[in-house]
């Protein structure tokens, strides 16, 4: 361990820690040293700490960077001034802020320009590894600390890195703004965008967006990485573009993703990850949550992952192939923190700027990954804009799911949404709005209390899943939801259902539908079935066959975004492993056998898929047609009513009841007028109507009134829950 650090913390203050080891950490002076120069410092707070002293100087506050200054003590001892939390002032972010767009390597046909951001660094030279040769760059420094060189030929394919000089140290770095590199992220590459342009985007027809949209979680390697999908291929970009691929005449793949009916694909994270050899990627796996480098794709799902192109040109096609079937598509983004901070670029080029610190200069680490992505600060939110952007420009991608959310600020996440609705008018934006303990003022936080001032920004919804299916962490899995079989939760789920927009503040949670995220399971944690493996332990297959199926369809009739996670449809399992993030193939992949097995809970929730595209009543835009149309409330038993009161000339109804009944008892009900079975417990529908009416144990049916009879006004239930808005109830 160094005797001494010296950092610059602010314009005109030097922080100096000494260990007590080393001359009982005093020191009669210190010294400000550049080449043959040196200026004595003054040192105005000495501060005496278990094993270390702390020295507070001042210095020169002329605001000089790009020089190798160094501190020498009085016996002698000289180290490397480091540049600290003087990156986090404002005056520093005045200073060097840089609004060009020319980051990264610029490719011409005659030339490329680099253009690399490091204000604090000494210096910086670029290598450029092409034809079996290295050539070195001394860059030079511009303004507002942008080193740039521009390098003659056709460099298209050429591979490059950046060695940086800065707080007395010299560091390899691959470049932050390049957009792709090679087999096992090496070396950044310089890309000649058009020759990308071979594979030509197509547009999916319409608009989708909001509550209109259904949400279907995927992993690009799960999807195909069974041998018995059929696919030529394995867990690759292109596996996911074969068509009419089959297992027992069964469809796989994107054929089975087609004939779902979802709006939306959300892909798991693409971009390049670091614990998986892209090689051998069958040696081991990971979902991907621990990024190294956000503009370029991951090269284990790519045929040849040296090559910078093929994992673009795939990933266009995947796209555009998504497009053609109808479908679009959400990446899952991790910009909340990286694998590892001293490797990562981001370190590299600009140590103690794109991470959050305390005041000690520690890591803050809200994340609980280690680290925290400072997204205030003006360069780090200029580089998220431009990853958003640029990722729409050369993928066509539809919208973005971002992880740990609320680590980041309200101020990025709204610009970044403002950035994505320029380029497409349905651009979605989503991600974990949980209040996680990274240092930023809470008001600033782009988590969940702060929606209100996050508009058309949604947040993945944990009152709803742990209302309908149970909390979901290992020591409260035995607890049950309403659906599950705790009627308990009722009046929870009541709100639950209307999208947590109602005016009740125990209850409410967005302002309006669109920013809900309505599901019963995601990657993380146990699978529904699992769930019910612990807390429905005593119920025979079928009992909890009928409980998945009612968890299904009640995420796809709340109001709201409905999100199904891959494998949910056929009762998914990963053998109780809840955090299956490095578990194996066998654990993560899409089991085709399995959904051959449970093929009738697929088609169960094609049909809700259907029936919420069909009814716009479940699909309300906004909170006041919700407060104007819906009323819920609990009959006898905790049985569950969900009215929309609201004219369907199309389908010649004027109102729509939907009555949950997770009981193990059926209800019969006698309502005053005329109302038909449109979705049973198989997701069928009855021409019959009249006034009586039956809802079997552990189902969800769903009734429609006919139009044209006469109004009725709802009146309240009575305190034993007998009568509900005209609904008198028979005990069965």
């Amino acid at each position: 361990m160094p005797a001494m650090h010296a950092y610059l913390d602010d314009f005109g203050k030097i922080t100096i820690w000494m260990n007590k080891n080393f001359y009982g950490g005093r020191s009669d002076y210190f010294s400000l040293v550049e080449g043959s120069s040196s200026q004595d410092l003054v040192v105005v707070n000495a501060e005496e700490h278990d094993t270390k002293m702390k020295y507070v100087l001042t210095c020169p506050a002329d605001g000089t960077f790009g020089k190798d200054y160094k501190i020498r003590e009085s016996h002698g001892l000289m180290v490397p001034l480091q540049i600290r939390n003087i990156v986090s002032t404002d005056e520093f972010n005045r200073m060097f802020y840089y609004g060009g767009d020319d980051l990264g390597s610029i490719y011409h046909p005659t030339h490329t320009d680099f253009a690399l951001w490091a204000p604090t660094a000494v210096s910086v030279t670029l290598h450029i590894h092409m034809n079996k040769k290295v050539d070195s760059y001394p860059m030079k420094r511009s303004d507002h600390g942008v080193w740039r060189m521009r390098v003659e030929g056709d460099l298209s394919h050429a591979l490059y890195c950046y060695f940086v000089e800065r707080n007395g140290c010299v560091v390899r770095s691959l470049d932050p703004y390049a957009l792709s590199s090679n087999g096992n992220g090496q070396y950044s590459a310089v890309i000649n965008e058009e020759l990308l342009k071979k594979v030509p985007f197509v547009k999916p027809e319409g608009k989708v967006c909001g509550t209109d949209a259904i949400l279907y979680e995927a992993n690009v390697r799960d999807m195909t990485s069974s041998c018995l999908t059929g696919t030529k291929t394995n867990g690759k970009y292109v596996s996911l573009c074969e068509d009419h691929t089959q297992y027992d005449c069964f469809p796989t793949g994107l054929n089975y993703l087609a004939g779902l009916g979802v709006t939306h694909i959300q892909l798991m994270p693409v971009h390049d990850y670091c614990t998986v050899d892209e090689f051998h990627p069958e040696k081991n796996y990971n979902w991907g949550y621990d990024p190294m480098q956000y503009l370029s794709l991951e090269g284990s799902y790519s045929l040849n992952p040296d090559d910078p192109y093929s994992r673009m040109k795939e990933m266009r096609e995947l796209v555009s192939t998504f497009h053609k079937k109808g479908m679009r598509v959400n990446l899952d983004v991790v910009f909340n923190h990286t694998y590892d901070v001293d490797s990562c670029c981001f370190n590299c080029v600009m140590p103690y700027y794109y991470y959050r610190y305390n005041e000690g200069g520690f890591l803050s680490n809200g994340s609980f990954c280690g680290n925290d992505f400072a997204s205030d600060k003006p360069m780090a939110r200029k580089y998220l804009l431009y990853v958003i952007s640029k990722m729409m420009d050369l993928y066509d991608v539809d919208g973005f799911r971002f992880d740990l959310m609320g680590i980041l600020d309200v101020e990025t996440m709204n610009a970044i949404k403002e950035k994505g609705k320029k380029k497409k008018a349905d651009f979605m934006l989503y991600g974990e709005g949980w209040d996680l303990p990274t240092m930023l003022d809470y008001k600033k936080k782009a988590s969940i209390m702060n929606q209100n001032v996050m508009p058309e920004i949604a947040h993945f919804n944990d009152y709803f899943r742990d209302v309908v299916k149970g909390k979901t962490s290992d020591d409260q899995k035995y607890s049950k939801g309403y659906i599950t079989g705790d009627t308990e939760h009722a009046f929870s789920f009541l709100s639950a259902i209307t999208g947590n927009v109602m005016g009740d503040p125990l209850f409410k949670r967005f302002e309006q539908p669109d920013q809900t995220i309505n599901n019963i399971e995601t990657h993380d944690n146990s699978t529904s079935w699992d769930k019910m493996h612990a807390c429905c332990n005593n119920e025979d297959r079928q009992t909890r066959k009928e409980r998945q199926k009612m968890m299904i369809l009640t995420t796809l009739i709340s109001q709201g975004i409905p999100f199904l996670h891959a494998g949910c449809e056929f009762c998914g399992t990963k053998n109780d492993d809840s955090n299956s993030y490095n578990a194996p193939d066998r654990i993560n992949q899409m089991d085709w056998e399995r959904a051959v097995f449970y093929s009738d809970i697929i088609e169960y929730t094609k049909k809700c898929i259907a029936l919420r595209k069909e009814y716009k009543q479940f699909r309300l835009h906004t909170t006041e047609e919700i407060m104007e149309h819906v009323k819920v409330n609990v009959s006898e038993g905790g049985i569950v009513f969900y009215d929309i009161f609201m004219k369907d000339e199309e389908h010649h109804i004027d109102a729509i009841r939907c009555i949950f009944n997770p009981s193990y008892n059926g209800r019969e009900y006698d309502f005053e007028p005329d109302w038909k079975c449109i979705f049973d417990e198989y997701g069928q529908a009855h021409e019959e109507h009249g006034t009586h009416v039956e809802v079997p144990a552990l189902s969800i049916r769903i009734f429609a009134r006919i139009a044209g009879l006469p109004n009725f006004n709802g009146e309240s239930p009575n305190s034993n829950g007998e009568h509900l808005w005209g609904v008198s109830h028979r005990k069965n």
